[in-house]
């Protein structure tokens, strides 16, 4: 029996693969890595998102909706997979993108013109806005589609709200399930983090499972302790959400800030090391503004020896790899 209880609606491939990555740990000197590849979770080339909309979308329906409106990035995975899901479920997707570092009809922006959705981006001061200013604009475009008859949903930038973090809950244990059913003694799960809503559904479903598994996140955008805050928010409004008799503390949060560079969505040079060295040792894409982050920030503490050839990690690779083609200048060498 799971342990949420709550409606979903079938937009995704389950279970994602979990598998090894020897040719990397062999690379990096250990230790043993593991990958969940949420990049294969099926709605719009994948990601990390499909599992939160799952729940977020099946609350729509019951409700009537026939529109969706979001926010994100220019080059937002999320605003792609709400879109297509959008297109699955027979509504209309309307986006309010921060404009980030590539605005061109290429990579994420190419599939929203082919779903044809509705796409505004909006020139703002700092990435951080699609959860600060975002919000507003949306309200008004969505007050004005009531207006016109129709029934909006307004969903914030990566669904990060707790019925968006359910479905990570949901993941944490799909993901205990595969480390038990293939016999791996995990200690670590790796992931980048952004809005909070991926790392939150894990630290509390692996708390409420009662599995020994220190989640690591990889900040993209937020100094550590804004992102750790969120990450207990967010697991707290989610726990009382499932009923779970369970709070989380900020020192059950591990996170680092190193990583982000000059700022959210700009390659460094880490980053760009990580999508060539995963590509080259396992044939696996990973994204240019989270999963590749993540993954420099990894490689790094490997060789700080924060990891080490005793110790075995799960990485969750979170999508967003249409973005590749946007950032094709920076990549290309």
């Amino acid at each position: 029996m799971s342990m949420v209880k709550l409606p979903r609606v079938a937009l995704g491939h389950w279970p994602t693969p979990l598998h090894e990555l020897p040719h990397l740990s062999a690379a990096l000197g250990g230790p043993r890595i593991f990958v969940k590849r949420d990049d294969l979770s099926g709605l719009a080339l994948g990601g990390n998102k499909c599992r939160k909309l799952e729940y977020v979308l099946a609350d729509a329906l019951k409700n009537g909706v026939d529109t969706l409106i979001t926010s994100g990035s220019s080059q937002s995975n999320h605003a792609l997979q709400t879109a297509a899901a959008a297109r699955k479920l027979g509504m209309e997707a309307y986006l309010v993108l921060v404009k980030g570092m590539h605005v061109e009809t290429q990579g994420n922006l190419l599939l929203q013109n082919i779903l044809n959705s509705t796409v505004n981006i909006v020139e703002v001061a700092d990435p951080s806005e699609m959860f600060t200013t975002m919000p507003r604009k949306m309200n008004e475009l969505a007050d004005e589609l009531r207006s016109k008859g129709r029934t909006p949903l307004v969903i914030p930038a990566g669904a990060e709200f707790p019925l968006g973090t359910v479905g990570w809950v949901d993941a944490a244990e799909e993901i205990g399930r595969q480390l038990k059913d293939q016999e791996i003694d995990a200690q670590y799960v790796v992931l980048a983090h952004s809005g909070g809503g991926t790392q939150a559904g894990l630290v509390l479903g692996f708390k409420q499972l009662k599995l020994p598994l220190n989640v690591v996140g990889i900040s993209t955008m937020y100094q550590k302790s804004a992102a750790v805050n969120e990450v207990v928010t967010l697991a707290n409004d989610t726990a009382r959400l499932l009923g779970f008799d369970v709070t989380i503390t900020p020192d059950e949060v591990t996170l680092y800030d190193d990583y982000i560079g000059e700022g959210y969505g700009i390659p460094t040079e880490g980053c760009i090391e990580a999508i060539r060295l995963v590509a080259q040792t396992e044939a696996i894409f990973l994204d240019p503004v989270y999963s590749a982050k993540a993954m420099a920030g990894f490689v790094d503490l490997i060789r700080k020896g924060e990891f080490t050839s005793k110790d075995t990690v799960l990485f969750i690779h979170t999508g967003g790899v249409p973005a590749l083609f946007a950032y094709h200048q920076e990549l290309a060498g």
